[in-house]
């Protein structure tokens, strides 16, 4: 639906769309005893994709030599696992009690935590857990089984933002121009490495300040598990523990330009200033630089200043 009201003063578009995707094709991981060349293409999952998209812009009423426009853009998507085959399910997140039917391929698997054992008795009193003990992280039983196995794995979250939103904004006043761009995503949830890399030790890697505040029994107003190279308690798998906020607000783009009608050679000359990538607002629970990038490796997006010069003849 496109429209525009107040004499064209207000403009913009709504979409909606929805599909069905069947016998999504993957290459499903194999056993390494059964050789190489094992591997072969299948039909895996279907799902649904559901979302809209809404844009909007306000026209300025130009006042003198000073004019402005401002645009919104708004989106929102989600998919949704419908089926899938029994031969494919290990390709999956997932386990036998608890599918990814009816969850998102975004959406993350793994074991939900309860803090930091602070005692012994602690210890004694919770489902058994191999490498329990004071200072280390608590899993929470999810099958209520009495014991903490790969069967108490969950949905912890997802990747996929609530909300996608982005602001443009135009702006003139005789010869100068400058133009704002920025994005960003809320209600977004992932992994940060900087919480596995700050927090945690490992051998023969250097270590984050995290590690300061580990949990010591005269220390134990912390997250930060006891310090130990021997992780029994298996503290790097999947949990929310690494889980946080990764919603953010991006101002991508500034130029501020200045346009030169000179009489001779050129009919428009224009020169300008760009900055990329200015600044970003994130959660203070996201450590890693960039939350643009909630991966393995976040190697932040680099600022960049340029300097050009726009011609017509």
């Amino acid at each position: 639906m496109d429209f525009a009201i107040l004499n064209g003063k207000i403009s913009g578009s709504f979409d909606y769309f929805t599909r069905k995707t069947t016998g999504i094709l993957i290459t499903p991981p194999v056993a390494s005893a059964l050789g190489e060349g094992q591997s072969k293409t299948v039909n895996g999952a279907s799902k649904t994709n559901r979302g809209w998209e809404f844009l909007l812009t306000y026209h300025g009423q130009r006042s003198g030599d000073f004019n402005y426009n401002v645009t919104l853009n708004f989106s929102h998507f989600r998919d949704k696992i419908t089926d899938l085959p029994e031969n494919v399910r290990p390709a999956y997140p997932g386990n036998i009690d608890n599918t990814i039917i009816g969850h998102s391929q975004f959406d993350i698997f793994g074991y939900k935590t309860n803090g930091l054992f602070q005692s012994q008795a602690e210890v004694d009193a919770a489902p058994t857990q191999i490498g329990a003990g004071p200072g280390r992280i608590r899993y929470v039983d999810i099958n209520h089984d009495g014991k903490i196995d790969a069967n108490d794995q969950t949905w912890i979250g997802t990747t996929l933002p609530t909300l996608e939103y982005g602001a443009r904004i135009d702006l003139t006043y005789k010869k100068f121009d400058l133009s704002i761009f920025g994005s960003g995503v809320a209600g977004r949830k992932g992994f940060d490495v900087y919480t596995l890399f700050n927090n945690l030790m490992h051998s023969r890697e250097n270590v984050g300040p995290g590690v300061f505040d580990g949990w010591t029994p005269q220390h134990t107003n912390t997250n930060v598990p006891a310090l130990t190279l021997k992780d029994n308690n298996n503290e790097g798998r999947t949990s929310d523990y690494f889980i946080v906020n990764t919603s953010y607000f991006k101002l991508r783009n500034l130029q501020l330009g200045y346009t030169i009608l000179p009489k001779a050679v050129f009919t428009r000359l224009r020169v300008f200033a760009m900055a990329e990538n200015i600044f970003t607002v994130k959660s203070s629970k996201y450590l890693s630089p960039d939350p643009e990038r909630i991966d393995l490796n976040p190697i932040p997006i680099p600022r960049i200043f340029s300097f050009g010069v726009n011609a017509s003849f």
